[in-house]
């Protein structure tokens, strides 16, 4: 794909076998759900994620799981008439919506595939993006998704993953609630046993690659409770996709915060020239 160019790029076919995940196919109610989550913050925090991803005019940038195409659109603007932004997206009716709200940015394109099938060329683009969509793709082939996002990364190329997360003050207030709904159902199946305490703790500033996350752990009494914290949000957790990404090669490890609900993880792809 030369600078300036969208990739060339077939239509995906239905899948025939195994969802790739949860099809979110009604981009009105996405749009307003998005608005309340983010309080009419939204554009804020696109504006936000363009920057933590480094977009920079002429780059290529791919945004996977682009739904209607919001996001793809403030990337077209960072990289400007030189560059190339292209929105992957399994759902035929969210890039229907993508396509005409992006009629006037030629430089923006979109491509229907999977995340775990983008079926793009190896080494094509400089940034990656991926905000919300993890979650939504079942456990079993987010690695695979991973795997297809650094191998069409270029060598030196950016991944930006991101997901609803409770940040801030929200976060422990969140976990809390959670935290005592859940051991009141767990309560009045297992009315017979003493109730144990437990807190979640979670950092909610900029951290390294290094730091900690709580995993929901099965009891033994196969309430899925084990006395150890447990973080409610595991699954959209983006720091839960660390082991996967040093298993891929990726570097530069970082995750950030960006309250009320905004967890991001950034890797780079090395390029061999350290």
């Amino acid at each position: 794909m030369s600078a300036g160019t969208p990739p060339q790029s077939a239509t995906a076919p239905d899948t025939d076998g195994e969802p790739p995940g949860l099809l979110l196919t009604h981009a009105r109610r996405y749009n307003a759900m998005v608005a309340v989550l983010f309080g009419g913050r939204r554009s804020a925090l696109d504006a936000w994620l363009v920057r933590a991803a480094g977009v920079r005019p002429g780059d290529r940038v791919l945004d996977v799981g682009c739904g209607p195409g919001r996001l793809v659109r403030r990337l077209a603007r960072a990289a400007g008439p030189s560059g190339a932004v292209v929105g992957a997206d399994p759902s035929g009716p969210m890039l229907d919506h993508a396509r005409r709200h992006a009629a006037r940015l030629p430089t923006a394109s979109f491509h229907r595939a999977p995340a775990q099938d983008l079926g793009l060329p190896d080494a094509s683009v400089d940034v990656v993006t991926s905000t919300f969509v993890l979650h939504h793709i079942p456990p079993g082939a987010r690695a695979a998704a991973l795997g297809e996002m650094c191998r069409v990364l270029r060598p030196g190329g950016r991944l930006l993953l991101v997901d609803a997360y409770p940040t801030g003050a929200l976060g422990p207030r969140v976990a809390r609630l959670l935290s005592r709904v859940s051991r009141h159902r767990r309560d009045r199946h297992h009315s017979d046993r003493q109730p144990r305490e437990h807190s979640w703790h979670s950092e909610h500033s900029g951290h390294s690659e290094h730091s900690g996350h709580s995993r929901l752990s099965g009891g033994s009494d196969g309430s899925g409770y084990s006395g150890h914290p447990v973080d409610p949000f595991a699954d959209t957790d983006v720091r839960a996709h660390l082991p996967t990404l040093r298993t891929l090669g990726l570097t530069d490890l970082y995750t950030a915060d960006r309250p009320p609900w905004t967890r991001c993880l950034r890797a780079v792809k090395p390029d061999g020239k350290r």
